[in-house]
Order: C-alpha cells, then structure tokens, then sequence
C-alpha cells in the first residue's frame, strides 16, 4: 500500500510542478498592462520606423500619426514566451523617443510575435501575438 502512495506521489508532483511552471513562465497580458502602463505613452513625440525587407526608415513626429499607431498596439492581448523562434516574411522595427531619449523598441514580426525592449530597464520581453495585427497599416506609412 505504501508503495502505491510513492508512486502516485511519484508521478503526481512532476507533474504538479511542470503545471506551476508552465502557469508562471507563459502568463496572457495585453499590450496595455506590460508597455503602456509603465510609460507615459501620450511623452513620445517621435517614432522611428524601420522596415526589415529593405532597411528603410521613417520619422514620425506628427502627433495624429503617432496616436494611430499606438492605437494599433492598444488592448492587443499577448502571451509572454521564452526563446521563440520567431521566422518572419516582413518584421518592423519602433523605436519610441521622448524628448530625444530612446524609451521603448519593438520589433513586430509578421503579426504573430512582438518584441518589446524597455531602455530604463534595459530587458527584452517575448511575446506571442493572440490576435491577428494590422500589419497593412505599417506598410501603408512607407
């Protein structure tokens, strides 16, 4: 009788523990809770956009543009992930600045995964796109 209980426990607190983790490690958010809420997104007065295919950039320092693109980000629930491979047909490059000052980096790639580097903290997160993302509208700013 003994023996079953450590076999059960055995097998049951592995996985236990792998059920913990995988809770911990891959968590759903929105694009709101993990960028917008720790920076005053209405500061940025310049982006800078960089297309992967050719390597052109952009500036954009119109307020009315800036807004758009934001919103385009705006309550996009994510799913943080560790060590994606991300392979991309087209991925897009943000550099969001306030006053000169590089604040926030993203890279969107191909509407599935959203790379958000935070300059202050100077972290890179991962994240899983849960949504399908207007990708047409960055195309249609170059």
């Amino acid at each position: 009788m003994k023996k079953r209980y450590k076999i059960l426990i055995g097998i049951l607190l592995p996985l236990l523990i792998l059920y913990a983790s995988t809770i911990f490690l891959t968590r759903d958010s929105t694009f709101n809770k993990e960028v917008i809420e720790r920076f005053d997104i209405k500061q940025i007065n310049e982006i800078e956009l960089i297309r992967s295919s050719d390597h052109k950039t952009i500036t954009i320092t119109d307020l009315t543009t800036i807004n758009q693109i934001m919103q385009q980000f705006e309550d996009q629930p994510l799913r943080k992930v560790y060590f994606s491979n991300s392979d991309y047909d087209e991925a897009y490059w943000l550099t969001l600045r306030n006053n000169d000052n590089q604040e926030i980096g993203i890279r969107l790639d191909d509407s599935k995964h959203l790379f958000v580097y935070l300059y202050e903290e100077n972290y890179m997160k991962d994240y899983k796109l849960l949504d399908n993302f207007n990708m047409v509208f960055f195309e249609d700013l170059f």
